[in-house]
């Protein structure tokens, strides 16, 4: 359907709406404003209103995204399409139902105007996905410890050699070099298992000042960085505490800003935003608010073709990448009952993750 809509040459108005009222796919049009030119069928029972009560109305008001606003905008502005899976829209009767959306622009002669292809990701269809996510996860928990312990006692017993070896060297420095590599080596495989096996471990979960472990993330990562790389903390002061284990939360952090660093290059940006978020949905249950944190950056972005996978193990978009890191940091966010979700582009890739606040007794608050 959006190659047939892009053809278009003149106005929403002319375009064949009986056509449109035909298919089962919700299609919403909009002026040059955002403001409501048009819905089908299909898209006046998602939305739960007729056409002429959707006419005039800002789009806005049923996409409920952060920054769907410049997206919407961005697109219009430079005719390129793009697609947003998984967010949340809410109908007249402020039922919240998830979406996959595609966003087309047509060229105008007075302005650029949008049309907007909604379909509802099915209830059975989330339900597998999720089945399907957690069923892996725990397949690859089991296989994560049993790597971990067949590799941990070889790589002693490799290091423990090479060290014995470099004794035998003194009087040829010059073949030092190698045994300095093997202990190099075999140390980062050793962080890397440890890595692994932490993310296993049983979460203790407390009250936790998500900003503190951000600040801490973010000065492990300033001292390895160079100084041209530009960090902003936009952080929301009157955030409560969250629910979490302060370690288990370092851990994945830091994987999600090291992503991050490795896409920008020495000269990028990176912001930690930290906001609340209203009537959310996070693992499986609905909260009043959760906590909201960002990380984003300008960097390259992630390829289109992984950007539904890259918290599947051993999928890497970096040739030297292990394919691991985003993994673990699924799982521990997944196991603190949060979830985290990755939006790129060339330019902005923002990785959300939403966890549960405390209450004063350190419990979930619903």
């Amino acid at each position: 359907m959006s190659s047939a809509l892009t053809t278009a040459r003149d106005s929403v108005s002319e375009i064949d709406q009986d056509l449109l009222q035909s298919l089962s796919t919700a299609i919403v049009c909009c002026n040059s404003n955002l403001i409501i030119e048009f819905t089908n069928a299909a898209a006046q029972v998602l939305f739960e209103l007729s056409d002429s009560q959707a006419k005039g109305t800002s789009v806005l008001e049923f996409l409920k995204h952060p920054d769907m606003d410049d997206i919407l905008r961005r697109c219009r502005d430079t005719l390129q399409s793009t697609t947003l899976r998984r967010i949340e829209i809410m109908s007249s009767g402020r039922q919240a139902k998830l979406v996959d959306c595609i966003v087309t622009a047509l060229q105008s002669d007075n302005a650029n105007q949008l049309v907007l292809e909604i379909n509802e990701v099915n209830k059975a269809v989330r339900q597998l996905e999720e089945d399907i996510m957690e069923n892996g996860q725990q397949a690859n928990s089991a296989v994560i410890r049993a790597i971990a312990h067949e590799i941990k006692n070889p790589l002693g017993g490799l290091r423990g050699a090479a060290q014995l070896l470099e004794r035998e060297l003194v009087k040829s420095p010059d073949l030092k070099v190698y045994t300095d590599i093997i202990v190099r080596e075999t140390d980062r495989l050793c962080g890397l298992v440890d890595g692994m096996s932490r993310s296993q471990t049983r979460i203790q979960p407390e009250p936790i000042n998500i900003h503190e472990v951000l600040e801490h993330v973010y000065h492990l990562a300033r001292a390895e960085v160079h100084d041209s790389l530009y960090f902003k903390r936009d952080y929301d002061p009157s955030l409560p505490p969250v629910l979490g284990d302060r370690e288990q939360l370092i851990q994945a952090f830091v994987n999600v800003l090291r992503n991050a660093i490795e896409a920008t290059g020495e000269s990028g940006q990176i912001i930690l935003r930290t906001r609340v978020q209203r009537q959310v949905t996070v693992g499986k249950t609905r909260y009043m608010s959760a906590a909201k944190i960002e990380i984003e950056d300008n960097g390259c972005g992630i390829s289109s073709d992984l950007i539904d996978q890259i918290f599947y193990p051993m999928i890497s978009g970096k040739a030297q990448g292990e394919g691991l890191g985003l993994s673990i940091v699924h799982q521990i966010i997944t196991r603190h009952g949060g979830s985290i979700s990755c939006e790129s582009q060339p330019g902005k890739t923002i990785f959300t993750t939403l966890l549960r606040f405390a209450d004063a007794n350190g419990s979930v608050n619903p």
